[in-house]
């Protein structure tokens, strides 16, 4: 496989009579879906209430906002080896995001200007925890309030702290270790789990400790 591979097209029509194009770029999937406005969209296989679809995010049609779920029926197979087959090889570079902006014309003839990340690195370049990232990053197309087209932006600016749960736990448990001290590793505020209490909410937190234990403490409000 080389670098900047793309690959053939796998066209199709859903059950509704919406055309799809389906192609691949360096081991990312995109997606055409002119019904719905979803030009040259970066998507993924995902399976939603047991039917596998393409997720193209968040898309906007006629000013409503709508999550681009694009049935595929039999052609999962044939899309994911379209995608394989336009993997590159792997790189050691950081994942990092550029943003790209489209303009287009709104039902009342008003221009609606569009940013949104992109990926750097295809997906066939990303580690495992890259592409779990990627997938998150991909729906919630939070691109940074002071960004403009062509900023490339880290991968810890848009979704902060990019550790796993067990890596911050590890790290929690060294530092306890070092220090002799419990630290606090999360907290958080969830519905109370005793309802002999007269109390809706509880304070949850995890801590390391010292002795290399992870515990959870549960805290009632009144």
């Amino acid at each position: 496989m080389t670098n900047d591979t793309t690959t053939e097209e796998v066209k199709f029509t859903t059950e509704r009579g919406a055309d799809v194009t389906v192609t691949a770029k360096n081991g990312n999937i995109y997606v055409d879906v002119p019904s719905i406005d979803v030009i040259n969209e970066s998507a993924y296989l995902s399976t939603e209430k047991g039917k596998d679809v393409l997720d193209a995010g968040v898309q906007r049609q006629a000013g409503d906002k709508f999550r681009a779920l694009i049935p595929v029926g039999d052609r999962k197979d044939e899309i994911e080896q379209l995608r394989e087959d336009s993997e590159p090889e792997p790189t050691g570079e950081p994942l990092t995001y550029e943003v790209t902006e489209t303009t287009r014309k709104g039902s009342w003839g008003q221009e609606i200007t569009k940013q949104k990340l992109r990926a750097t690195k295809s997906y066939g370049e990303m580690t495992e925890k890259e592409k779990e990232l990627d997938m998150k990053i991909n729906k919630k197309n939070d691109v940074p309030d002071d960004a403009k087209a062509g900023d490339i932006v880290a991968l810890e600016d848009i979704v902060g702290d990019t550790r796993t749960r067990e890596e911050k736990d590890q790290d929690a448990l060294e530092e306890a270790a070092e220090t002799g001290e419990e630290i606090v590793i999360s907290k958080s505020t969830t519905t109370c789990n005793d309802s002999h209490k007269e109390c809706n909410l509880d304070h949850v937190t995890r801590v390391a400790t010292p002795e290399g234990e992870i515990k959870t403490r549960r805290t009632h409000t009144y």
